[in-house]
């Protein structure tokens, strides 16, 4: 058989063509299709030998998420005619009427055009995935693989599903909630990106760090076998009472390819999880305003006995599950015996299967002002515990500290050493005698030690006029520091190559702009800065848009697909940053 082809194949490529009868067409499988369907576009070439494939770059609304390239040969009226035919499968980027403008291709000088389409794209998808044509001629040989294999490949169906889970949908303000995306796929999944932004109005929220690579298990669903993949996972704490609503989460899932293609690419599609609402209750009575959780509450001291000179650390620690980034613990007030100074405080969290489990952690310096066992009162700490329903109390042991010694006590005035000059004789014969010089050509008399004399003092005063006249008052003032650091924001944007590297710039800005640590910076914590600053909605939302999709870019591929929409993307972050830093105090 392969004999047989290859002498036909021979055959054809001698016949001669019709080369006066040269076409450029384009079609599309479907006007209609689903936001997560795909658009089958072809473009054929009649008469056209080896034609360079069409650059489909004006093409903004769609993603190519795979191409492929066949040959064919029509004999009609014993006339011979040549086609080639580039299929891309075309994934819609948002709903709406969207267009796919006409295409040019110029041949001998000649420019050929294509029509142009409109497709609307509606939400979900409504068309099935298959094959358009499955029929081929013997004559058809794909170009993609050797002459004597002349089949192509189509992409396989696609059954990927994505929901939301929440742990509860009745919930206390404060009350620590798990939320999970799962995937439900019966394809293979290449990766998964996030598309959208996943700051959700109404909760504080701590993202679980994303794993390298996840485990699935299997489940059955309408008989059908599905493997699932939980590929997010969130704390959320409801911080206001009423319906709360968690949006939908938008990705973008890179398929494996199954088709034997050398010009095909993994497919990606999108998908979006559910939305999800929940009701908040505040808490009533004596444990409005408690933290809720499960904690606990210890006080420790690095030393039972000490001298009444040196300073004692106390430590206390509240541990358990809640919000412990929010948490606030009781502090040690000055006691008739002792005194007790600013602590030091340290929050720790770890991710655990169930939730957030952490601690807060204070160290309290203390000093003691008399010798003797100084009793140090225990802490009460009160929360509510959603489990049980139901106010908990817990409280730390008292603390006995032995102080020995006596208070030193430091002299306050010195006394300088007294002294004097007691002169020895009044004769003076010692001087030397002899000849007085001219004194005017010693050079301190000279007019140009003057000069360098008065310069050295120009300069000397030059330096107190800048501590504290222009230090202080001018590179000092709040609106110049404010102007300096957005002109440094706004010059490092100009000279960014990189989408991921707005997420460097921005925490920078933040950073210095608020005061807050990089390790402290969260949508959370911005979201209600800003609110509190002024800042509009939608600014908010744009700029933790922008943050976290210049995060993610980081680590897999940018959303920004051209130059000119990556500079577009950063002149509008420029607009952003002017007027959220009109605001932000």
């Amino acid at each position: 058989m392969k004999k047989y082809l290859a002498i036909l194949f021979f055959l054809i490529s001698i016949i001669p063509l019709d080369s006066a009868d040269v076409e450029f067409t384009a079609s599309v499988d479907a006007e209609m299709i689903g936001l997560e369907d795909y658009l089958i576009y072809t473009i054929t070439f009649k008469g056209i030998q080896n034609p360079v494939q069409p650059d489909l770059s004006e093409i903004g609304d769609f993603n190519v998420i795979q191409t492929s390239r066949s040959s064919e040969f029509r004999f009609i009226n014993g006339v011979s005619s040549s086609y080639v035919n580039f299929l891309y499968y075309l994934a819609p980027l948002k709903e709406g009427a969207l267009v796919i403008p006409p295409l040019k291709y110029v041949h001998n000088n000649n420019i050929f055009k294509t029509q142009g389409f409109k497709i609307v794209v509606v939400k979900g998808n409504i068309k099935k995935i298959a094959p358009k044509n499955n029929r081929r001629s013997m004559f058809d040989l794909d170009e993609d693989l050797s002459p004597f294999k002349s089949f192509r490949s189509a992409p396989q169906e696609i059954d990927v599903k994505l929901r939301a889970k929440i742990s509860k949908k009745l919930a206390l303000v404060g009350e620590q909630l798990i939320y999970r995306i799962l995937l439900y796929s019966r394809n293979r999944i290449e990766s998964v990106n996030l598309i959208s932004g996943q700051s959700f109005p109404g909760f504080w929220q701590e993202w679980y760090p994303v794993s390298k690579s996840i485990d699935g298990a299997s489940e059955v669903i309408d008989g059908k076998n599905y493997q699932v993949y939980e590929i997010r996972k969130a704390a959320l704490f409801p911080s206001k009472e009423g319906e709360l609503l968690i949006p939908s989460v938008r990705f973008e899932l890179s398929l494996s390819d199954n088709s034997f293609s050398f010009f095909s690419t993994p497919r990606k599609i999108t998908r979006s999880t559910n939305s999800i609402r929940i009701s908040a209750e505040n808490l009533s009575g004596n444990s409005i305003n408690l933290p809720v959780g499960r904690l606990n509450i210890t006080a420790k001291s690095d030393k039972n006995s000490i001298d009444i000179n040196e300073l004692l650390t106390i430590t206390v620690e509240v541990r358990g599950f809640g919000n412990i980034k929010m948490l606030k613990i009781p502090e040690f007030k000055n006691g008739k015996f002792f005194k007790v100074f600013p602590s030091k405080i340290t929050r720790k969290t770890s991710f655990k299967d169930n939730g957030i489990f952490g601690n807060v952690i204070t160290e309290v310096p203390v000093s003691f002002k008399e010798p003797g066992v100084v009793i140090i009162p225990s802490l009460e700490f009160k929360y509510y515990d959603p489990l049980e329903s139901e106010i908990k109390i817990s409280k730390s042991r008292e603390l006995s500290i032995n102080v020995t010694g006596n208070r030193e006590e430091y002299l306050s005035d010195i006394n300088p050493v007294s002294g004097g000059i007691s002169k020895i004789g009044s004769d003076i014969d010692f001087i030397k005698k002899g000849t007085i010089k001219d004194q005017k050509r010693f050079i301190y008399k000279s007019v140009l030690f003057r000069i360098v004399l008065f310069l050295v003092f120009m300069v000397s005063l030059s330096f107190p006029i800048y501590e504290y006249f222009i230090k202080s008052h001018i590179l000092g003032n709040k609106k110049y520091i404010k102007k300096r650091v957005v002109q440094s924001l706004l010059k490092k944007l100009d000279n960014l190559k990189e989408y991921g590297d707005v997420f460097q710039i921005i925490e920078g800005y933040l950073e210095v702009k608020t005061g807050m640590r990089r390790s402290e910076i969260n949508n959370n914590r911005i979201e209600n800065l800003f609110y509190s600053s002024g800042i509009s909605k939608n600014d908010t939302e744009e700029f933790l848009r922008i943050r976290t999709e210049s995060e993610l870019s980081r680590f897999s591929p940018s959303t920004i697909k051209t130059f000119s929409q990556f500079r577009i993307e950063i002149t509008e972050l420029k607009n952003l940053i002017k007027r959220i830093d009109l605001k932000l105090k």
